[in-house]
C-alpha cells in the first residue's frame, strides 16, 4: 500500500478545499440564504450558525489534520442537516438534468468523510490519529 498515505491526503484535501470554499462565502456574504433555508424546512434560524462550525473550522481541521475524525464528524452532521433542509427527506434520489444526483456534492462529501474517519490520517498530518 505504497500510495496510501498519499489517497488519504488528497481525500483530505479535495474535502477540505471544496467545503471551505462554502464558508468562505458564508464569511463575506453573511448566512441569510441559509437562514432562509432552515425556517422553509422548520428548523430553527439560529442553526445557520453551525455552517460556519461544518463550513470553516472542520475544513480547517481536515485539512491541516487537527482532530480530523471530529472534524469529518462535523461534515457529516452539516450535511444531513442539508440533506434534509435543502433536499427533503423524500428527494434524495432525485436527479438532475445532467443525470447525476441533485444532491451529489453532499454524497460524495460525506463518502470522503467515511473514508477519512475509517483510514485515519495518514503519514501526512500535523497530528495523526
Amino acid at each position: 500500500m505504497k500510495n496510501f498515505d498519499l489517497g488519504i491526503l488528497f481525500a483530505r484535501l479535495g474535502l477540505g478545499v471544496c467545503l471551505f470554499m462554502h464558508g468562505f462565502a458564508k464569511i463575506l456574504h453573511g448566512i441569510g440564504g441559509v437562514k432562509s433555508i432552515l425556517t422553509k424546512a422548520g428548523l430553527p434560524e439560529v442553526m445557520a450558525y453551525g455552517s460556519y462550525v461544518g463550513e470553516v473550522v472542520a475544513p480547517i481541521m481536515i485539512i491541516l489534520e487537527i482532530f480530523s475524525r471530529i472534524g469529518t464528524l462535523l461534515v457529516i452532521g452539516t450535511s444531513l442537516t442539508i440533506m434534509y433542509a435543502y433536499h427533503g427527506l423524500g428527494n434524495l434520489l432525485d436527479l438532475a438534468s445532467t443525470g447525476g444526483f441533485k444532491a451529489e456534492i453532499l454524497y460524495l462529501y460525506i463518502a470522503l468523510s467515511l473514508c477519512i474517519i475509517f483510514n485515519g490520517s495518514g503519514k501526512y498530518a500535523i497530528r495523526k490519529d
